[in-house]
This record gives C-alpha cells, structure tokens and sequence, in this order.
C-alpha cells in the first residue's frame, strides 16, 4: 500500500472530480455490495488509487486491506452482471446515483466524518444556498408535540427553509407533511431503499417530497427497511441541515442518536423544552442540561444561529429565479418534477380581510371573521369545554357552537368530546 489510506483517498478525491463521470459507476457498484460500508470503500480506493482501480483488484490484493467475507462478496457481485448496464437501469427507473466526487453531492454532507460514498436521490438535493433544518422527534408523540410540529413545519416553510427529517411516524413526519402542505420544500432520508415508502402510511409525503424536495438514502434500491440501517441514517439527516430541532423525546431514544451525531459534526442543536412530568420531554429537558439551545420562536433560533442573514441573501432575488438559476448552473443536480396538486407549490401571500361584514373566499380559508379570531385565539391543544369559551370571549352560545362547527370543517378546530374542543391540525 504506497501511502497509507486516509492520506492517499484525499489526493484520490481532489483528483477525481474532474473525470467523476468515469468513477462513478465503479463507485456505485461498490456500494450495492451488502456489508460494504464506507470504511471498506476508503481501505480499497487507498489502496487501489480509485474506484475503477479498486474494481479491477483481484481477491489476493483486496485481502491485503479488507476481511476475507467482504472481499469475496465483492468478488461475487463483479459476476452478477454488468455494472454499466445496472447503472444505466437506475437511471431509467429516475434514481440518481450521486457520488461524494459528483460536484452536486451536497457539501454539509460531505463536511461530516463517515460521509457516505454515494447517496440515491429521487427528486432534488438541497439547494446549498438555502438554509435547512432537521426536524425530529418521538414517534408516539402528544397532542402538544403534534401542534409544535406542525406550526413549525409550516413556518420553516413560508419562511423558505428546507425541512430535513426522516419521513417516521409522529414528529418526522407530521413536520414534513406540515411544511408541504404550505408550500415548503423537505427531503426524506430513508433507511431503506429510495424506491419503497416506509412506513406505508406517509405514502402522501413520499410522494410530493419527491415533487417538492427529495427522498435521499445511502442504500441501494430495493433494500428493505431494518432497524440496524437507521441509526446510520440519522447521520445523513442531520449532516443536511444547518440546525437540529428536536420536538419531544424520551430519555433512550433514537432521536437523542441523531442528537448526538449532529454535535460531532459540529451543528446546533435546538430542543422544545416540556413539562418535567412528561416522559417525552425527558429528553429534550436532559439536552437543554447538556447546553442545547431552547427553541421558542422562529425569527429568535434564524438571529442566534445565523441562518436569517443567508435567509436575506436569497430574498435578494425572486424564489423562481433562484430556483431556474440553479437549475441552470446545476441542471445535473435535481430530476425535473412539477406538481398541479392542490395544497404543493409556491406559498400564497394571505391578505386580510376587512374585519367585518360578508366574506371574500380567501378570507374564510384563513378564519379572519372576528368571531373566528376570538375562538382560535383561546383554543389549545387541550380541550376546553364551550362554557369555559364563551367565558373566555364572550361569545354566545348560538354563535359560538355554529362558529366552531365551521370551524371543525375547515381543520381548524377538532371536536374531542361532548362539547370539548381544541385546537385542529390547519394553522392558517
């Protein structure tokens, strides 16, 4: 081995960018080959000086850097077919293959120790100039955590930041549904291949995220979620964003893993600090201990973090001209998508109404009637009863009941008992 491996994979890489098209296939044969992760790839390119040398390697020479298992798996799968014709396939099937020396392998990843050797993308990659935050959580969450992911989803998203998670039950998703459906941007880091939606259920998200964003995973196509894959998948999503936001976690979970990889990597870590009676908030409140940051507004973490000057460097210039700016400097980097879907597209400027009188359409989509106002501004996530509101307003009861029926219609608000309600899932 000439030069030992770290050392000769950095000249490797900086050599390699310019002719990437060549490596890349090799590259991406390698990465299909079950049990071969990224330090196996780093061993054999150190040694072989590239990844097309490294495929042309015979099992005597790979045995020199790699256990006997991995080397005859290689070996085997060099007789499975034709790399090429593999890779043209996953083209066809509108599968990226986007290797660390492809110059649209996003840079935040590629900043972060055990980046991947190539991801698979269907959709787009964030774009580098715009901000993005990771936003996590429990999977069973509370109707509290439900509530702060989908205002924060839908702020982040009519605020133009990208939003990173995981596509999992509970906060994950409910955050990126959220962000969607304002006509945001997100991108789904599976553990699984990008070609099968897990689980089933975010079938809506992984849909339009490739519309509007991305569905990412460093494993191959057709590889079947388990639970040893996710804990590597969380270091990809908080390698993507700028900031880490953790809505509601227990002591042990998953979500603290993602925590922890994002301090190594050397990002901010933001927390929704809970009550101390409430298993999910153990988490969050041992992190706050730790010295995370305490998230309570938006323009409060983009002032500390930094994030609202890169924000204000890209209303320089119109979303859509952004957008066909990069598309042109980096037609590569994204597959064209484009959505006629009600809910998905650029977010709409709200005006107000007039306060009073009859109602324009758009001013009942947003609930600007006085009454309406009154009601959502004392509804919670915990359910209160209609005597309790109309103490609270002073709104009798006949229009108070025909105003929250409305409302229940519009998601607004969400009926939880006889004559209990709180506050629904829309946050117009």
């Amino acid at each position: 081995m000439p030069d030992g491996g770290r050392k000769v994979l950095g000249n490797v890489e900086k050599k390699k960018i310019e002719n990437w098209q060549e490596e890349e296939p090799y590259l991406y044969w390698m990465t299909c080959v079950e049990g071969i992760g990224s330090r196996t790839i780093e061993k054999l390119i150190g040694y072989a000086g590239s990844p097309r040398k490294a495929y042309d390697l015979k099992l005597p020479d790979m045995l020199e850097v790699i256990p006997k298992s991995r080397a005859e798996a290689l070996i085997r799968a060099k007789k499975e077919g034709d790399i090429f014709e593999k890779y043209h396939i996953l083209k066809q099937k509108g599968i990226r293959f986007i290797s660390i020396y492809h110059p649209c392998y996003p840079q935040r990843l590629k900043n972060i120790p055990d980046a991947p050797y190539g991801i698979y993308v269907e959709g787009r990659l964030p774009e580098e100039s715009s901000p993005s935050i990771a936003v996590i959580g429990a999977r069973q969450c509370s109707d509290y955590g439900r509530f702060v992911a989908q205002r924060c989803g839908r702020e982040l998203a009519l605020a133009g930041i990208n939003v990173i998670s995981g596509m999992a039950k509970g906060i994950d998703g409910i955050s990126q549904w959220s962000a969607l459906k304002a006509g945001g941007k997100t991108y789904a880091v599976l553990g699984c291949g990008t070609d099968i939606c897990y689980p089933s259920e975010n079938w809506n998200i992984y849909r339009k995220a490739k519309e509007n964003g991305g569905v990412i995973s460093e494993y191959p196509p057709g590889t079947a979620p388990a639970a040893r894959l996710f804990p590597r998948r969380n270091r990809i999503i908080s390698g993507l964003a700028d900031v880490v936001l953790i809505i509601e976690a227990r002591e042990k979970s998953g979500t603290l893993i993602t925590a922890d990889m994002a301090l190594e990597q050397g990002k901010e870590v933001y927390v929704i600090p809970g009550r101390v009676t409430d298993s999910l908030s153990q988490g969050c409140n041992q992190m706050i201990k730790q010295g995370a940051g305490i998230f309570t507004t938006l323009d409060e973490l983009l002032e500390e973090t930094g994030l609202g000057d890169m924000l204000l460097h890209r209303e320089s210039e119109p979303e859509r001209v952004l957008e066909d700016k990069a598309e042109a400097e980096n037609g590569m980097c994204g597959i064209e998508g484009a959505s006629g879907e009600e809910g998905i597209g650029p977010a709409r400027n709200l005006k107000k109404g007039n306060g009073g009188g009859s109602m324009t359409g758009e001013e009942k989509e947003i609930g600007q009637t006085q009454i309406d106002k009154k009601i959502l501004g004392i509804l919670d996530f915990y359910p209160k009863d209609v005597d309790k509101m109309m103490q609270e307003t002073g709104i009798g009861y006949r229009d108070l009941v025909c105003a929250l029926s409305r409302l229940c219609l519009e998601e607004k608000a969400v009926r939880v008992g006889a004559g209990q309600f709180k506050k629904g899932e829309f946050l117009g």
